[in-house]
């Protein structure tokens, strides 16, 4: 029997299915991306989940808020589904 450490996989914001819910990935973005997702009300200690999706980008939902992300910002977005 043996046990192997399942390997936390990150992927992209963009990934993930409308209702499920991740987890911020801090190690895995750069300074500038933390400091602009922290000032639209992001937070590492908070699941977000994603409540919709259309062609040029998806709405976040985090707590009480809803956050608009254009395409672009959610492909950089790495996340870890809980």
């Amino acid at each position: 029997m043996s046990t192997s450490p399942t390997a936390k996989t990150y992927s992209s914001l963009t990934e993930i299915s409308i209702g499920q819910q991740a987890m911020l990935c801090k190690n895995t973005m750069d300074r500038g991306l933390e400091k602009k997702l922290l000032a639209l009300g992001f937070s590492m200690l908070i699941p977000l989940k994603v409540t919709q999706k259309r062609t040029g980008g998806l709405v976040v939902g985090i707590g009480n808020a809803r956050i608009a992300l254009n395409q672009t910002l959610a492909q950089k977005i790495m996340i870890e589904a809980i």
